[in-house]
C-alpha cells in the first residue's frame, strides 16, 4: 500500500529543494546581468513573455540605452551557473547576454508563477533597472470566469 503522506512529504521536500536551488541561480543571474549591463552602457530592459494553452515562451527583449533608445542587446558573455558541483560544470559555455536574460525570466516564473502557462496562461514582463540593480517581476494571469444563477419561479 503506497503511503499517501509520505509520499506527500517527499515530494514537498523536493519542492522546497528546487525551489531554493532557483533561488540560487536567480541570485547568480541577477549578480552577472546587472553588471554587465551597466558596463555595456545598457539602462534598462524590458522583456515580455506570455503562456496560454499549456505553453508560453519569451516573446521579446529591449534594451534601452541611458537616452531611452531601443538599441540591440550587447554581445557579451556571462559567467555561467556553476552550482553545488563546480567540477561537473568546469566546462560549462559561457552563456551570451541575451540568453542570461531569457534564463532569468524564464526561472523566474517558475520561481513565483509556477503553472504561467497553463489553461488560460499568463502575461508579462521582467524589467531590469541596470543603475540601481532593480529587477521586477511583473504578471497578469489570464483566468476563466463563470458567474453562474439559479432561480427557483
Amino acid at each position: 500500500m503506497v503511503d499517501f503522506s509520505a509520499s506527500i512529504a517527499e515530494f514537498a521536500v523536493r519542492q522546497a529543494e528546487r525551489a531554493a536551488q532557483t533561488d540560487i541561480e536567480i541570485q547568480h543571474l541577477k549578480g552577472v546581468i546587472v553588471p554587465a549591463l551597466q558596463t555595456t552602457g545598457i539602462a534598462r530592459v524590458e522583456i515580455r513573455f506570455d503562456g496560454c494553452g499549456d505553453s508560453g515562451a519569451v516573446e521579446e527583449c529591449v534594451c534601452y540605452n541611458v537616452a531611452g533608445a531601443a538599441v540591440p542587446c550587447p554581445e557579451v558573455t556571462v559567467e555561467p551557473f556553476r552550482g553545488l558541483d563546480a567540477e561537473a560544470h568546469h566546462e560549462a559555455e559561457h552563456p551570451t547576454l541575451a540568453l542570461a536574460l531569457e534564463s532569468l525570466t524564464y526561472l523566474a516564473l517558475e520561481r513565483h508563477y509556477p503553472g504561467w502557462e497553463i489553461n488560460d496562461g499568463a502575461y508579462g514582463a521582467l524589467l531590469i533597472e541596470a543603475a540601481k540593480a532593480n529587477v521586477i517581476l511583473d504578471c497578469s494571469l489570464r483566468f476563466t470566469a463563470t458567474d453562474d444563477h439559479s432561480t427557483e419561479l
